[in-house]
């Protein structure tokens, strides 16, 4: 399956609207230089009271679909 890394830095203000579930998606830039479009929920469970950093992997299926999302 095709996998996208990147890095990922947002402050807790701007990861407010994630951890409530107002924000549908987030856009973020691969180290490829593509922009995704990926669904907020599934960062929920790496938002800290510092927000949301670190270096993450996403696979998708063929279908553009995303499979799996983790921090590395």
């Amino acid at each position: 399956m095709p996998f996208f890394e990147f890095t990922m830095s947002l402050s807790a203000p701007k990861t407010r609207s994630i951890y409530d579930g107002q924000a549908r998606y987030i856009l973020v830039e691969s180290d490829q230089g593509l922009k995704l479009q990926l669904p907020a929920a599934n960062f929920r469970g790496y938002v800290t009271r510092d927000g949301i950093h670190g270096r993450f992997r996403v696979e998708i299926d063929a279908n553009n679909k995303m499979l799996m999302l983790r921090r590395l």
